[in-house]
């Protein structure tokens, strides 16, 4: 099973399995938060509660910058992006990092996330765990694993 990571606070996780060959959305969630004062931290815990007793064999988390965020929103990002790595870390040493510039580039996708949406009922049919637009960071989790099957598959 491969675990995809779209860190941040609005990100998401999803789980995706391969059954006869075809990628399978076996569970994904919101990035689950809490609140710490003023600031939304990213519930580690609930991360870890979810991920346990499943059997992750890769983890693809999108790799992100701070570019042109203040500092106090680059911190914040940092700690919730490092907290969901930390954690994906504890459940599978095999991790692959990647550029939305080059995922989303396969996919041809731009920053719209109404796209990433669409894409993913395309690859994965519709469901519950994306019918929203917030969902949108459970799809890109999801994509990520795909762009993952894509790029082994291709490189053999």
């Amino acid at each position: 099973m491969l675990l995809g990571i779209d860190p941040g606070i609005s990100g998401g996780l999803a789980i995706v399995s391969t059954h006869k060959g075809l990628p399978v959305v076996v569970d994904g969630m919101r990035m689950p938060a809490f609140k710490q004062g003023k600031h939304n931290l990213v519930d580690a815990r609930a991360i870890h509660i979810w991920l346990t007793g499943r059997n992750i064999d890769q983890v693809v988390i999108e790799k992100v910058t701070s570019y042109g965020m203040g500092l106090a929103t680059a911190f914040a990002f940092g700690d919730s992006t490092g907290s969901a790595r930390s954690i994906a870390q504890l459940h599978c040493d095999r991790m692959e990092f990647v550029t939305p510039a080059v995922w989303k580039k396969t996919f041809q996708l731009s920053k719209d996330k109404q796209a990433g949406l669409d894409l993913c009922h395309n690859k994965f049919g519709k469901s519950f765990k994306w019918q929203f637009k917030a969902d949108d960071g459970i799809a890109e989790a999801a994509l990520l694993t795909l762009w993952f099957l894509d790029k082994k598959l291709n490189s053999c």
